[in-house]
C-alpha cells in the first residue's frame, strides 16, 4: 500500500522518536564515562577525554569485596524465593482445583500496582527491628527485650522483602505457561504407572522448560535494576549494590556529584542487562518446539487435591496475609494511628486524619499529584503510539534496518531504571533545550520503554491481515484513512492494554524521578520518599494510602481481562 506523504512523515517521526528515546541517553552515558576531571560536568568547559573514571571504579577494592558479592547474594536469593513462591502459587491456581481461584489470583497481582518505595516502607513499618508491629508482638509474646528478633535492616531482609515483591510478576508468567500447557502429556505419564512426582519431574518441567527459563531469566533482570527496596531497606543497613552505587555517586555527602563514575559504575551493570535480555530472546524464539497446544483436542484438566485442598488453601492465605494483608495494613494504620503506636505497645490509640490534613493543605503534594497523573498519561499515550508505529514499520514495510529497530525496542526491557535516569540527568543537562527541572523531561524519560507497547501492538497487528489493508487501498483510501479507519479500529484492544500497563509503571515509578527530580516536578513516590527520610513516617504512610486508593481501581476493573475465562472463578 503506498504510504503517501503523510505514511512517510508519520512512520520517519516515529522512528526518529524511538532512535533518540533510547540511543542518546544511552550515548551520553557512554560518553560520561570517559570524562573528566571529577570536579567538573562532563559537558562543561576544561573537560576532557580521560580513564580516570573507569581506573577509579574499577581498581576500588570495595567493588570486588562489597558492590559485586551483594548484588550477586541479594538477586540469587530474591529470585530463588520468588521463583518457588511464584511457582507452587501458580501450579495450585492453574492446575488444581483449588477453590476461589479467581479471587487467590486477583489477590496476588495486587502488589504488581503498588510502588516499590510504598511496599518498602509498609515493610519496614511491619518488621522494623524497634517498633515494627511483628517484633512488638513477639517481644510481648516471648518475653523478650531490646530490638527485634527480626532485623528488617540486613540482607536477608533485603531478600525477603524483594523476594516477596517479586512473586506477582513471576506468577504472572508462570500462569500463561502452565494454563497452556496440555495435560493429556501428564494424563499418558499416570496411565503408563508413573507417581505424581515422577510425571512432575519427567514429564511436567521438562516440557515447561521454556515457560520456566524465560520468566526466570525476566525476574533476574527485574531484581538486578530494583532501586527503590535497595535503597529503603539496604540504606540503613550500609549494604550497597550496584543500583544504589549509582545513586550514591550522584549524592555524595560532600563535593559535586560524580557524574562520570556514576556513568562509570553503569557499564558493566548496563552490559549484563543486555547479556540477559539476549539470553531471554534466543529462549523464546526457540519456545515454539516446545508447543503443546493445538488444535481442537486440547482440553484443559485439573488435579484433584482432595484432603489436600484446606492444607493448600492455608499456605495461600498465609501467603497473601505475610505479602499483601499484613504489610498493607500495617501502612494504612500508621497513617491513622501513627507510627509509634506499635512500639508503646498500644495497638487502640486515639485515630488522627492530621496527616491527611497536612498533606491537603501543602501545595507540593497538590503539585505532586497533578504531576504524577500527567506524566504517567502523557507518556503511556506517548509510548504507546511510537511502540504502534514501531510495530507497523517492521511488520507491514520493508525498510531497510527494521530488524535492527525491533531490537533497539526490545533493548529497552533489559536497561535498568537507575541508568535510563542517569542517562537522561546527564543527556538533558548537556541539551540547552529547558526541560531539565520539568516535568516534560519525566515525561521524557519515561518514554524509553518501548518494549511493552511495540510487542502488544505487534501481536494485535500480526492477528490483521493484510488483505483488509489491501482492499481498503482498492477502494481509493489512503494510508492515513486505512490507519484511521480499519487499522486503528481493530488495533484498539492492544492499544488500550499497553496505555493501561505503562500508566500504571508510571504511576508507581520511583527511580526516574528521584534522579531528577526537583521543585516543579516533584511526584507523589518522591514525596513520601523524602517525608519517610525526614522521619515523618505517619505522612509518608498517609501518601502511601493514597497511592494505594489511587491504583486499586485498577486491579478491579482490570479483574476479568486478567483472570481470563478459563474457568479460574
Amino acid at each position: 500500500m503506498p504510504l503517501g506523504l503523510s505514511g512517510r512523515l508519520v512512520l520517519g517521526l516515529g522512528i526518529v522518536a524511538a532512535v533518540y528515546l533510547i540511543s542518546a541517553p544511552l550515548a551520553m552515558l557512554l560518553i560520561a564515562a570517559f570524562r573528566g576531571p571529577k570536579d567538573l560536568l562532563p559537558f562543561e568547559p576544561g573537560a576532557h577525554w580521560t580513564f580516570d573514571n573507569l581506573i577509579a571504579v574499577y581498581v576500588d577494592r570495595s567493588l570486588y569485596v562489597t558492590i559485586i558479592p551483594n548484588t550477586v547474594v541479594f538477586v540469587a536469593g530474591a529470585v530463588a524465593l520468588g521463583f518457588i513462591v511464584a511457582f507452587v502459587l501458580a501450579w495450585l491456581v492453574e492446575r488444581t482445583d483449588l477453590p476461589l481461584r479467581n479471587e487467590i489470583f486477583t489477590a496476588i497481582l495486587f502488589p504488581l500496582l503498588v510502588p516499590g518505595v510504598v511496599l518498602a516502607i509498609a515493610w519496614i513499618d511491619l518488621l522494623g527491628p524497634r517498633a515494627g508491629w511483628l517484633n512488638v508482638v513477639m517481644r510481648a509474646t516471648f518475653g523478650l527485650s531490646g530490638e527485634g528478633p527480626v532485623n528488617l535492616f540486613s540482607m536477608s531482609g533485603m531478600i525477603l522483602v524483594q523476594g516477596t515483591a517479586l512473586v506477582p510478576f513471576v506468577f504472572l508468567l508462570l500462569s500463561a505457561a502452565l494454563r497452556a500447557m496440555n495435560p493429556a502429556l501428564e494424563e499418558a505419564s499416570s496411565m503408563a504407572g508413573a507417581s505424581p512426582a515422577a510425571t512432575f519431574f519427567r514429564v511436567t518441567l521438562p516440557v515447561l522448560r521454556p515457560g520456566i527459563l524465560a520468566p526466570l531469566i525476566l525476574a533476574t533482570l527485574v531484581v538486578l535494576e530494583q532501586f527503590e527496596l535497595p535503597l529503603v531497606i539496604g540504606l540503613p543497613a550500609r549494604i550497597n549494590v550496584f543500583s544504589t552505587r549509582i545513586y550514591y555517586e550522584l549524592n555524595p555527602d560532600s563535593n559535586l556529584p560524580a557524574y562520570g563514575r556514576a556513568a562509570a559504575v553503569a557499564l558493566p551493570f548496563l552490559a549484563a542487562g543486555i547479556v540477559l535480555l539476549a539470553i531471554y530472546n534466543r529462549l523464546i524464539a526457540r519456545s515454539e518446539r516446545f508447543t503443546t497446544v493445538a488444535g481442537k483436542a486440547y482440553r484443559p484438566s485439573r488435579l484433584p487435591l482432595g484432603r489436600w485442598k484446606y492444607p493448600a488453601l492455608a499456605l495461600v492465605a498465609f501467603y497473601l496475609l505475610l505479602a499483601v494483608v499484613l504489610p498493607l495494613t500495617v501502612l494504612v494504620w500508621t497513617s491513622v494511628f501513627g507510627f509509634q503506636s506499635a512500639a508503646a505497645g498500644t495497638f487502640l490509640p486515639h485515630a488522627s486524619f492530621d496527616a491527611y490534613a497536612r498533606l491537603f493543605a501543602d501545595a507540593t503534594f497538590r503539585l505532586a499529584v497533578g504531576n504524577t497523573f500527567l506524566v504517567a498519561g502523557i507518556s503511556a499515550a506517548a509510548v504507546t503510539a511510537i511502540g504502534a508505529i514501531l510495530a507497523w514499520v517492521v511488520l507491514r514495510t520493508k525498510i531497510p534496518g527494521r530488524a535492527a529497530l525491533d531490537f533497539l525496542s526490545f533493548l529497552s526491557l533489559g536497561i535498568p531504571s537507575v541508568i535510563a535516569g542517569l542517562a537522561a540527568l546527564l543527556l538533558y543537562l548537556a541539551l540547552p533545550i529547558g526541560v531539565y527541572g520539568t516535568v516534560w523531561v519525566l515525561v521524557l524519560a519515561y518514554c524509553y520503554r518501548l518494549a511493552v507497547a511495540t510487542r502488544l501492538a505487534r501481536a494485535g497487528l500480526t492477528q490483521l491481515h493484510t488483505e483488509l489493508e489491501e482492499a481498503a487501498a482498492a477502494s481509493g483510501a489512503g494510508w492515513s484513512g486505512t490507519i484511521r479507519c480499519i487499522v486503528l479500529p481493530l488495533l484498539a484492544p492492544s492499544l488500550t492494554a499497553s496505555f493501561v500497563l505503562l500508566f500504571i509503571i508510571g504511576f508507581r515509578e520511583f527511580t526516574l524521578p528521584v534522579l531528577l527530580q526537583s521543585q516543579d516536578n516533584i511526584v507523589l513516590s518522591v514525596i513520601m520518599w523524602n517525608l519517610f527520610v525526614a522521619n515523618k513516617a505517619t505522612d509518608a504512610a498517609a501518601v502511601g494510602t493514597l497511592i494505594l486508593i489511587a491504583v486499586a481501581p485498577v486491579i478491579f476493573f482490570g479483574r476479568r481481562a486478567l483472570a481470563g475465562r478459563d474457568g479460574r472463578g
